[in-house]
């Protein structure tokens, strides 16, 4: 009992739109600048010993020369990495055979890269966490994905986070520091608030504690205030742990009762397979 409590506090940190979108100014084709922005990121995962996987856009013309040197900082820092299709694509607005190609088109730069670092190509992450706005759609994709040896990377605690990345990064393009400042604020305090929501529904859908998934992006802000936040998941009490660990949790398995227009949390989900009404996380405040 008490190592299931243990493990049940624990939870695995994901990162979206690798190598980075919400950046100041220039700084999203400028490869120096990605490269400072994913190496400070990463520092604030040494620090606390966190594991984590990043999920790779690797269709962004600016930085297709440069993509293989920013992932191997990820690599090298014992990171893992997984598809988030090539140009970050939504589901709900082409086809499955659209949607299918870009995956593949995204395997190319990942697979040799992993390979030389004795990993495989095995997590996908759905682009907006939007699977189809039909059951037949979703159930499509799914069973493509599996053929082609994925596992899907689940999402428990998730939230409008990219909200506060994309003010945060307009506020220093602006030069307007006090203004960045009160946005990393907000966002701590957005991020607290969304953990304690989660614990909460967690336990009214699945019954109990599990470990979570959380999903972040790489951006300015995750650069700059990862150490604070991963501080506070710290002080409340959990660990870090690889997805591939968060996931063998028996939760993980139950089934997806949605298919819609919206990207939802698994909580949600999980809770619609059981009749449940979705019981909505707290919205994003940013400072004016």
């Amino acid at each position: 009992m008490l190592a299931a409590l243990l493990f049940s506090s624990a939870i695995a940190l994901t990162f979206d739109d690798l190598p980075g979108t919400s950046f100041p100014g220039n700084d999203r084709c400028d490869a120096a600048a990605v490269r400072a922005w994913n190496e400070k990121l990463l520092s604030a995962l040494r620090k606390h010993r966190a594991p984590a996987i990043g999920f790779v856009n690797s269709g962004r013309e600016c930085m297709r020369r440069d993509l293989a040197s920013i992932l191997g900082l990820w690599l090298r820092n014992g990171e893992e990495l997984g598809n988030h299709t090539a140009h970050h694509v939504d589901l709900n607005a082409i086809s499955p055979s659209e949607f299918e190609r870009d995956v593949i088109e995204g395997e190319s730069p990942l697979r040799q890269l992993l390979k030389a670092n004795g990993q495989k190509l095995v997590w996908f992450r759905y682009p907006f966490l939007r699977t189809g706005l039909k059951r037949s759609v979703r159930d499509e994709v799914a069973s493509f994905l599996r053929e082609r040896g994925y596992r899907n990377a689940l999402v428990t605690l998730d939230s409008d986070e990219y909200l506060y990345n994309n003010a945060y990064a307009a506020a220093l393009a602006a030069n307007d520091g006090a203004h960045a400042a009160r946005i990393a604020a907000a966002y701590l305090h957005f991020m607290d608030d969304i953990t304690t929501f989660y614990e909460k529904r967690t336990n009214e859908v699945v019954g109990h504690p599990i470990p979570h998934v959380l999903l972040l992006h790489v951006s300015a802000l995750a650069a700059d205030r990862l150490d604070d936040l991963l501080t506070m998941l710290e002080r409340r009490g959990y660990r870090f742990v690889t997805i591939d660990e968060a996931m063998r949790d028996p939760a993980y398995s139950l089934p997806d009762g949605y298919a819609g227009k919206q990207g939802l949390s698994w909580i949600h989900r999980w809770g619609v397979a059981k009749g449940m009404p979705i019981v909505w996380e707290p919205d994003a405040k940013i400072p004016k």
